[in-house]
């Protein structure tokens, strides 16, 4: 029985510090020839990462206003302005933009609509 030493060690060995990629990228010609290019590094963060970060805030705001009110979430931005770095950062994403304002407004409405009837 292998102990969990020696597999966190390989995992240490392929994941770690010590496993290094090759930058060369090999492949063969139509002749048998081997071909070796440089591979682009890859980004540290996609941009698809952002654009999914940014569109999940978006939504947890418009459900944010849209649930509580203008007036609430207001009073709730403005305590998050006078907290900590954290809470300030996430005011400051979070914060109530026009475009916003309508929408949530708008789905507001219909919801209490449905609510009713």
């Amino acid at each position: 029985m292998i102990g969990f030493s020696k597999i966190f060690a390989s995992i240490r060995r392929r994941f770690g510090s010590e496993y290094r990629r090759s930058s060369a990228v090999l492949s063969f010609n139509h002749d048998g020839l081997e071909i070796a290019r440089v591979r682009n590094e890859r980004r540290w963060l996609p941009l698809w990462h952002i654009a999914v970060f940014l569109y999940l805030a978006l939504l947890i705001r418009l459900i944010s206003i849209a649930d509580a009110g203008p007036t609430a979430y207001a009073n709730r931005m403005e305590n998050l302005r006078n907290g900590n770095v954290l809470e300030r950062f996430v005011a400051r994403v979070m914060y109530m933009d026009p475009v916003s304002r309508s929408i949530a407004t708008k789905v507001r409405g219909t919801v209490r609509k449905f609510g009713e009837g």
